[in-house]
């Protein structure tokens, strides 16, 4: 349990790191590279779903799995009814393109308030997958990781056109970030009280990445492009494929169970 636990903060650790990683890049390349990075998280979530999260949901939570997972997805799909398109803009303005859509006063902090639900799920979906397995667990974090990666560069953009200094947005988002920790300690005293949380929790976060992969990314990398963006944009969603399966692979061999 102890190596669990460690494995679990190492990896929301990880995840909060990757939230930052806006402020370490040059603009240009922000602009240049932005959809290649939705891509890798498109491919990285729907093999972690399919390869690795939901199996072991399935395992852990039984038939029942497909009905949380079913849940969460539809759960999603109303609240975009109803609440607008996801919140996220993949195609963001790099910061100092200085785009404008609305008045910082709201939109700023609608922006982190969503962060933070989000990144609060986030630090569950992995606690839950390590307490199941260290290759769920694993296979959940490279997904997040992934999905944060264009996640929170799109985010820095938008609070560095809203005006932000680099070192205030930064701070921002690190703070939102720290919501993944109360997600992860919720599930790890949860777990404690409720017997099988951890299959549930999973069945959730397959409904959840499956949604987010499938109709929020997926429909990004369809809109019109030139030729060289679009083979970046399969290399990207290949490579994001291709780095689930080869961590299942070698967790399989290097981690013992």
């Amino acid at each position: 349990m102890e190596r669990t636990t460690l494995f679990i903060w190492l990896a929301v650790l990880a995840d909060g790191l990757a939230g930052l990683t806006g402020g370490l890049l040059s603009e240009r390349w922000l602009a240049r590279h932005l959809s290649a990075l939705v891509a890798f998280a498109a491919g990285a979530l729907l093999g972690a779903v399919f390869l690795d999260i939901f199996p072991e949901a399935v395992e852990a939570a039984g038939p029942s799995a497909f009905h949380w997972a079913f849940a969460s997805f539809l759960a999603l799909t109303f609240l975009e009814w109803f609440l607008g398109p996801h919140h996220h803009d993949h195609s963001a303005h790099a910061p100092g393109e200085h785009a404008h859509t609305g008045p910082s006063s709201t939109v700023v902090p609608s922006l982190l308030a969503a962060d933070a639900m989000h990144n609060f799920g986030d630090g569950a979906a992995v606690a839950a997958a390590f307490l199941v397995s260290t290759e769920a667990g694993v296979a959940t974090a490279l997904a997040v990781i992934a999905h944060e990666l264009p996640q929170e560069v799109g985010d820095y953009a938008l609070l560095r056109a809203k005006g932000l200094s680099r070192s205030r947005a930064l701070l921002a988002l690190g703070g939102v970030q720290l919501t993944a920790v109360a997600g992860a300690g919720a599930v790890l005293l949860g777990s404690q009280v409720v017997r099988g949380l951890e299959g549930i929790i999973l069945a959730l976060a397959s409904g959840t990445f499956l949604y987010i992969g499938a109709t929020d990314l997926l429909p990004e990398l369809r809109r019109g492009t030139s030729p060289r963006e679009a083979r970046g944009r399969l290399l990207g969603f290949l490579l994001g494929l291709a780095l689930v399966a080869m961590a299942g692979a070698v967790e399989g061999r290097l981690i013992p169970h």
